[in-house]
């Protein structure tokens, strides 16, 4: 008699199938379940097609090795050991097709886990989180369940950070356009030549957009506290904290709506007010914008955006 424990993944499913099924959560059940049918269908095709290992198994009463409702080999191994009379052939075939959808259910997981970063814009911290698992060299259910959690947990997460990242992204837009639309009337020496109609235009569009991003910076900020407060991590991009990022956006601009926007742009801000959270004790590190970087583009363009270009 061949020892099983020997054929790794299908000891694994005897021991699941022996446990108390009603603390298996369902995907799990259909996942062991499906796993256990396979073998049986496997079994049956052999006992047809070999007499050898059929005589093994007449002289046996038939509830030791058979199921009674399907008449399909049991493989609980209760009330006794009864794999073991198959060839060890037949049980490195079987072990095979235990391990085969347990591999695959991982691949697929870790394959889920990429996409989920990638939309949800992780942190190398985050990565780091998983890291440990999807390095792991076992594939085993316990290790499927390790996979299936954390699955479950970065798409929790996903779903409450996507949508706030899509805000985000409106907002750098918005952001963007402002900055376009003051360097375009600045930078026209004969904008005053024009007619009061056109200035009047110009001055609406300043005192709407002032309103508007007071109006968003609020938003952006609650936004990132609540999913702080849901899930008790920061809201960050690329490994970037949003909040911080929003005081960048915010440094130099007038909190009175009728001041023009163009205090948004780098050379228009006090270098006094100017200084990275980062920086040590008592030392000023310029900021992104004084660095001449622009922060509206960290959603849309990534974290290198981030970096002045030498151009």
């Amino acid at each position: 008699m061949v020892d099983i424990r020997n054929y790794h993944h299908l000891s694994n499913l005897i021991e699941y199938l022996n446990k108390d099924w009603n603390l298996l959560p369902e995907w799990e059940k259909d996942f062991v379940s499906d796993i256990k049918v396979s073998v049986q269908c496997r079994i049956k095709d052999h006992f047809e097609s070999t007499a050898a290992t059929r005589q093994k198994f007449v002289s046996m009463p038939k509830d030791i090795w058979k199921e009674e409702d399907t008449g399909l080999f049991r493989l609980q191994e209760q009330p006794r050991p009864v794999l073991g009379y198959l060839p060890a052939k037949e049980l490195r075939v079987l072990d095979e097709l235990c391990k085969a959808p347990m591999v695959g259910e991982i691949q697929d997981n870790r394959k889920t886990l990429t996409h989920l970063f990638e939309s949800m814009r992780a942190s190398q911290a985050d990565i780091d989180e998983v890291s440990e698992l999807v390095n792991r060299d076992s594939f085993f259910l316990k290790d499927v369940e390790d996979h299936r959690n954390a699955v479950d947990l970065w798409t929790t997460l996903n779903q409450k950070k996507v949508p706030i990242i899509q805000q985000l992204e409106a907002r750098e837009a918005f952001l963007d356009e402002v900055e376009e639309f003051e360097k375009r009337t600045s930078g026209d020496k004969t904008r005053y030549s024009r007619n009061s109609i056109r200035l009047a235009e110009e001055a609406k569009f300043r005192a709407n957009a002032a309103r508007r991003l007071v109006q968003q910076d609020e938003e952006a900020v609650s936004m990132c506290q609540e999913f702080k407060t849901e899930t008790g991590r920061d809201f960050e991009i690329d490994g970037i904290k949003y909040l911080e990022m929003i005081q960048e956006q915010r440094v130099g601009r007038s909190s009175h709506l009728s001041l023009s926007l163009a205090k948004l742009r780098p050379n228009a801000i006090p270098s006094s007010t100017i200084y990275h959270k980062d920086a040590g004790e008592g030392e000023k590190k310029p900021s992104l914008h004084e660095r001449g970087a622009s922060t509206n583009g960290l959603i849309r363009r990534g974290r290198d955006s981030l970096t002045p270009s030498d151009s």
